[in-house]
């Protein structure tokens, strides 16, 4: 009967490693959707240049899904409130696509702007819903509902920027110091609210400037570039990413580089 006994708690430890691994696997895959350089060297940029362009939606659009609300109606659903995930504008544009330089290491710094980022909470969704946020730079969170939220940003455990916290209705600027603050480049990450389920958003932690958001017209701008020859990707949270077939551009003194993105719904796997 010992025997039996042994050998099933061994089997359990050994299927629970077998999960603890798989879990950690997960975790580093998903969090590392965008290419980061191992070092960033922060200098005067001299005569640089622009790298901008247009990201578009290849396929049919599907119809914009309305999202229900089962909570805080009164609050919630005040506006009518659709899925993020995908918005195509005119002339099938895409929005919250992250364009940036996978192997840029020096460069400018981060504007004064991007060093005080802000997520709200607003008519219970999050703006924006994708963000760039610089590694080492406190994160604050709004909160414009008359509705208590919980941010629970996904992080990974080495880089201390998992975070889970209530905000109450009350309390309407939350600045998540110690907790909230990236030591290394990851992401995006996922940020949710456990009340409202629905409300999602994307954090980006990244390590230098080279970065830029899709606006509602698809379109992106990098500046102040150093001459020299990049690898430009992009991340969508259903269109996926190029992290493995960057394109490749160069960019001159003083010049401007023009480059298209078309994205389809990535393959599930």
């Amino acid at each position: 009967m010992k025997t039996k006994m042994f050998a099933c708690l061994a089997l359990l430890a050994a299927c629970g490693f077998s999960l603890i691994v798989l879990a950690d696997n997960h975790e580093e895959e998903d969090m590392n959707k965008l290419v980061f350089p191992e070092a960033y060297k922060v200098e005067a940029v001299a005569n640089g240049g622009k790298i901008s362009g247009v990201v578009k939606f290849d396929g049919e659009v599907p119809e914009k899904k309305k999202l229900a609300i089962n909570k805080d109606q009164a609050v919630c659903d005040a506006v009518a409130k659709f899925d993020e995930s995908l918005v195509v504008g005119d002339g099938n544009v895409l929005k919250n696509t992250i364009v940036y330089l996978m192997d840029i290491t020096k460069g400018k710094d981060f504007d004064a702007e991007a060093k005080k980022p802000e997520l709200d909470q607003k008519e219970c969704r999050f703006d924006p819903h994708v963000q760039i946020v610089p590694v080492g730079i406190v994160l604050t969170v709004l909160n414009s509902d008359k509705a208590t939220h919980n941010v629970h940003i996904f992080g990974t455990k080495k880089n201390n920027t998992s975070v889970n916290k209530q905000q109450p209705k009350t309390r309407k600027k939350m600045r998540l110091s110690r907790e909230g603050v990236a030591k290394k480049a990851e992401g995006p990450i996922e940020v949710k609210c456990d009340i409202h389920g629905w409300m999602k958003a994307w954090i980006a932690y990244v390590p230098h400037p080279y970065f830029a958001v899709t606006n509602e017209k698809g379109e992106f701008t990098l500046e102040d570039v150093p001459p020299g020859t990049y690898k430009l990707g992009y991340w969508h949270e259903v269109c996926g990413t190029n992290n493995k077939a960057p394109v490749t551009v160069k960019v001159e003194a003083g010049g401007e580089v023009k480059q298209e993105f078309t994205l389809k719904v990535e393959e599930t796997k």
